[in-house]
């Protein structure tokens, strides 16, 4: 982008993006909007659904099909769905399947089985959608979430527009600025300023998400028990954050009934950018006030390349946004400056784009905390004044180019690719 073209914003507007990319969130973000939609159709239809259709697109069905639904038996957007049309409140937002309890659960599980709840692809080329339609005798309602996991966008009744959101302004109807024109550099010289009570929210979701890999823990998973014993084996920074990020993970995609917090739409983003970081700054002893800025760093690092990329993405988002957040939290950490921030921001880029993203499921918590570890190891490199090299392949010549490019590589780069990657999952789903 030309210098030109750039954006001018405040602190106060930038608090308030990271406000809004940071919201609560049971279960994999894509099970609980599937829940979220079903009940807000259902809460429209006014009684309960005798059948129940769920389209959603195909990055929404990639990431939901084989994921564990919180405090359940069960996988996969039916059920979900089905929890949150026997709800059918969805007042809770992200957080509904909370409220499921015993009898909930095997409404659900007698609805899915009883052929009443359908899930299909929309047609609509939105990355991220889903529509749910409600019937019970003659009437049907019609709710539609898009563009963010709890943002919706239409509900109808009878045919009747009940409601419709504004149109799309900048990615979203928020009426906040698209920071793909504003430049990283600005971003980061911002977090000097900013007073660390002003960002205090973002050491909250970093104690909410240490509460999930508590609970994983407790549960004693295979991956946090192994990652757990190699850090009390080889103590190190490294791996207490690896084990911090990767029990939380496991218990979350696993199917704890735990809450955290998301970032971009992301529980396992949140994971990886609030947790990764905080971790890593415990075992460092680093002081609270330079642990909340490196938040801050991740956390718009992580906001800014989404902005690029989409919410929803052929490459493991992972591996990109928040692997790519963390590095340069962890570099300011290890008290690099600004160039060997950015030095680590465009190792990370060049070394993990376009490693796939094969849908949400359990084994996502390995890819969480090898990234994690990687970003680390990536930082010390940096701080250290060993980076890869502006230009080399799609590693732009800024860290704002690289954002760029990695939206290109996503859209339309990698098509083909997350075609090929729908048709085995939907296959092995058959």
């Amino acid at each position: 982008m030309r210098g030109d073209a750039w954006t001018e914003i405040d602190d106060e507007t930038l608090i308030t993006v990271l406000r809004a990319e940071i919201r609560r969130a049971t279960g994999c973000t894509e099970v609980a909007a599937a829940a979220l939609v079903a009940a807000h159709a259902v809460h429209t239809l006014g009684r309960p659904a005798e059948h129940l259709q769920l389209s959603v697109s195909p990055n929404v069905y990639k990431n939901g099909v084989h994921v564990a639904v919180p405090g359940t038996p069960f996988r996969g957007l039916a059920h979900a769905a089905a929890i949150g049309a026997a709800l059918g409140d969805p007042a809770a937002g992200l957080e509904i399947l909370d409220a499921a309890d015993a009898a909930i659960v095997e409404a659900a599980r007698l609805a899915v089985a009883a052929g009443a709840v359908r899930v299909g692809f929309a047609a609509e080329a939105e990355p991220l959608l889903l529509r749910a339609a409600a019937q019970a005798g003659n009437d049907v309602a019609v709710a539609v979430i898009a563009g963010a996991h709890d943002r919706l966008v239409e509900i109808r009744r009878n045919d009747e527009l009940i409601y419709k959101a504004l149109p799309a302004q900048d990615h979203d109807d928020t009426g906040l600025p698209d920071l793909r024109t504003v430049p990283m550099a600005r971003m980061l010289a911002a977090v000097d300023r900013i007073p660390v009570a002003d960002l205090e929210f973002l050491m909250d979701a970093a104690r909410l998400n240490a509460d999930a890999a508590r609970a994983g823990r407790t549960a004693e998973g295979p991956l946090g028990r192994a990652l757990d014993a190699r850090a009390a084996a080889a103590p190190s920074p490294r791996a207490a954050a690896q084990s911090w990020t990767g029990a939380a993970s496991e218990a979350r995609m696993g199917g704890l009934p735990v809450a955290v917090a998301a970032i971009t739409g992301s529980g396992n983003h949140g994971i990886a950018n609030f947790l990764g970081v905080w971790g890593y700054a415990r075992a460092i002893g680093a002081p609270r006030d330079r642990t909340v800025r490196a938040l801050a760093i991740a956390s718009l690092v992580t906001v800014a390349i989404k902005a690029h990329t989409g919410k929803l993405t052929a490459f493991c988002g992972c591996a990109i946004a928040p692997a790519t957040g963390l590095a340069a939290a962890a570099a300011y950490l290890m008290g690099g400056d600004a160039a060997a921030q950015t030095a680590a921001m465009q190792t990370v880029i060049g070394t993990f784009a376009g490693m796939l993203c094969d849908g949400a499921k359990a084994s996502c918590a390995f890819k969480v905390a090898a990234v994690v570890g990687a970003a680390i190891d990536i930082a010390e490199l940096a701080v250290s004044g060993a980076h890869v090299a502006a230009g080399d392949g799609i590693v732009g010549a800024t860290v704002d180019e690289s954002f760029a490019n990695l939206g290109r590589l996503n859209d339309p780069g990698m098509r083909g690719t997350e075609r090929a990657v729908l048709e085995i999952i939907a296959a092995g789903a058959a």
